[in-house]
């Protein structure tokens, strides 16, 4: 009898459901029948503004339809209040199989608006149901300060470049800094959001990854001039070590991913699908970072995007070198997996989106759900998985992609990787290049003067370089006893081999903190944890200023103080001269470096 009521109950939900295959039948409930492509004639407006939009939408079903309520719905999805509703009233009601209209819209944002990310949904009413609701793309209201893709301005002083970067973290801290390699210029770290504090932030738009890699392209362009000859370029995140390599390789810096501050999931899904529609492979980690108010993203490249093959083309590349750290146990690395899109298949698929989880506590989680705030309203997979680092990491599949695309440039490219398991391995690199880099060119240099103890995230190669100056790379909230132990477990050993007549005892020590990059504790947990060791020897920051360029404060910050002091001795020229005059190491060095002190590969594919 149950079996006879349950065969009577399915008979009639076909029924009702489907009414029959007559051309009077209606597309299912939960299936929109019409599709929307929407676009703006901007990405990014003040409130007030008037947005012009192009609606295109498309009966894809296989039977006519009539839809009963159609219109455009914009609400604030960074904070759930302002909204507009624009019926849709000139395409009609009444649609065919496969019919399409197109209509275009002038709306006025109100003045009360707040700044936001805005959400664009269509709302549609087909005849016998229920309205349907469907996110679309969005846009954002901004103010004149806010940024919506990283900036680097170049400021002449005294006939010397010097590099200013506004947003972005350090995977555009190194762009800044490979011009200020291959310039012999200088640059700060980056502008900050308040004294001691992080960058400001880059918020997101439907275009940011494109206008992000564009924007790396052409200040290249500018900087170096459209017809420079570059033997190597870099394909990498933008850790600590980087700028040392590249200083080594003199090799500029194109970054694998960018990074953007977010409200909301949906914009990670509306940049990811922007960008792969366009033809840029990519997929996203999303988190929140403490020195940033917003969710964060790393924005990751899956394949070389055309404008880097055409910068490649263009300057005569022959070496392009493709680094990261391929491990999925050290660093940030516990995902969960964005379950938005049932035709993602595949570890990093193009437009997947990873949450990462720096914390597991109930207190982490609900940072992060106040950081996405409709985190919730998407479904994560049940396990915790283990993915490639979401700020230095490179995974096979990118590897794999960009050594394809780099030889596919032309035949005289040569594609090379330098990865590690572990990323200390990496950050160690910057100190065994800049020394390699050194014994090379002895006849340049006397010996070793000092060791400098860079925090996240400063750098100034080549002036350290000049100074004497070795790079001891190091993550401010690690113990100072480690950072010490790194010194003279791995650095001394590598001077020492290089210099074998090196006293550590009579090193200088640049404990080379700022108010914004390790602060006074580091510098004076370090400088504690040394003296235990019997060192004495130590140069020492103003530890209340941020490394930022800022002639109008009448105090130095580090990258002002090294300025003046090159200025009032040998001259930016003559360090121009000297710089230029200097062999840059060859992809065999780099190998011989792995070879010497191991950890790391280098592979010529």
């Amino acid at each position: 009898m149950k079996i006879v009521k349950y065969i009577f109950l399915i008979l009639i939900t076909v029924f009702v459901g489907c009414k029959s295959k007559s051309k009077n039948k209606v597309v299912g409930k939960g299936i929109p029948p019409l599709t929307a492509n929407i676009q703006f004639n901007k990405d990014a407006y003040k409130a007030g503004d008037l947005i012009k939009t192009t609606i295109s939408l498309e009966n894809k079903s296989e039977v006519a339809v009539v839809v009963e309520d159609l219109a455009l719905k914009i609400v604030n999805i960074s904070k759930g209040s302002d909204s507009i509703v624009k019926e849709l009233k000139n395409v009609g009601f009444k649609w065919k199989a496969g019919e399409k209209h197109t209509e275009t819209l002038n709306i006025e944002l109100p003045k009360a608006f707040k700044e936001g990310a805005y959400g664009v949904y269509i709302t549609q009413k087909q005849k016998g149901f229920e309205a349907d609701e469907t996110y679309e793309t969005f846009f954002r209201i901004i103010t004149d300060d806010e940024l919506t893709v990283f900036n680097i301005e170049t400021e002449k002083v005294k006939g010397v470049p010097v590099f200013k970067l506004d947003g972005g973290m350090s995977a555009e801290y190194i762009v800044e800094k490979s011009a200020e390699n291959l310039t012999s210029g200088i640059s700060h770290s980056w502008e900050v959001n308040a004294p001691g504090s992080g960058p400001n932030h880059v918020l997101g738009t439907p275009n940011y990854l494109e206008k992000s890699v564009n924007k790396t392209v052409e200040f290249y362009n500018k900087t170096f001039g459209d017809d420079a000859e570059i033997e190597t370029v870099l394909i990498s995140t933008g850790f600590p070590s980087i700028p040392y390599i590249s200083n080594a390789l003199k090799a500029p810096v194109l970054p694998l991913h960018f990074l953007v501050s977010v409200n909301t999931a949906k914009e990670i899904q509306t940049i990811l699908k922007t960008a792969n529609d366009n033809g840029i492979a990519s997929y996203a980690t999303l988190s929140h970072d403490p020195s940033v108010p917003y969710a964060v993203s790393w924005i990751k490249l899956l394949e070389l995007p055309q404008a880097y093959k055409n910068f490649i083309k263009k300057h005569n590349v022959k070496n392009v070198v493709i680094l990261g750290a391929t491990g999925t146990n050290g660093g940030e690395t516990k995902a969960k997996q964005l379950l938005y899109d049932n035709n993602l298949k595949g570890e990093y698929a193009d437009r997947s989106i990873y949450i990462m989880y720096p914390g597991t506590s109930p207190d982490d989680v609900k940072t992060l759900n106040d950081k996405i705030v409709d985190l919730k309203d998407f479904k994560q997979q049940e396990n915790f998985i283990q993915i490639a680092d979401w700020e230095s990491g490179i995974n096979q599949k990118q590897l794999t992609n960009f050594v394809a695309d780099a030889k596919s440039i032309n035949n005289s490219v040569n594609a090379i990787t330098i990865t590690a398991e572990s990323l200390g391995r990496l950050y160690a690199l910057g100190g065994y290049s800049t020394l390699a880099l050194m014994h090379k060119n002895k006849d340049k240099f006397s010996d070793v003067k000092g060791v400098i103890f860079n925090p996240y995230l400063i750098a100034h190669p080549t002036i350290e370089m000049k100074k004497g100056f070795v790079p001891l790379l190091y993550w401010q909230l690690v113990g100072a006893n480690y950072t010490v132990y790194n010194m003279e477990n791995d650095l001394l050993k590598a001077i020492k081999h290089y210099y074998p007549q090196t006293n550590p005892k009579k090193l200088k020590l640049w404990l080379n903190s700022t108010r914004n990059f390790g602060a006074k504790w580091s510098a004076n947990n370090l400088k504690k944890e040394l003296t235990k060791k019997g060192y004495t020897n130590f140069v020492e920051n103003n530890y209340e200023v941020d490394e930022v360029w800022d002639l109008s404060d009448e105090v130095d910050s580090p990258s002002e103080k090294l300025f003046k002091e090159i200025d009032k001795t040998y001259g930016f020229d003559n360090l121009k001269k000297w710089r230029n005059s200097l062999k840059s190491l060859s992809i065999e060095d780099m190998k011989e470096l792995s070879e010497l002190f191991g950890g790391f590969e280098v592979e010529v594919k």
